[in-house]
């Protein structure tokens, strides 16, 4: 992102880079820029870095 933002990473490998991101471990999903939903994988570490 030209304006920063977040590197998400699980396991280390590089996922996506977006502005929000929100977590839910009771649906085990997680929220890219408030409107996309994905299931959570089964990681050991989840890291988010700004840009």
């Amino acid at each position: 992102m030209t304006e920063g933002g977040f590197l998400v990473k699980f396991d280390g490998r590089e996922v996506v880079r977006c502005y929000a991101v929100a977590f839910d471990y009771d649906e085990w999903q997680y929220t890219i820029n408030e409107k996309e939903k994905k299931d959570l994988p089964r990681v050991k570490k989840i890291s988010i870095e700004i840009e």
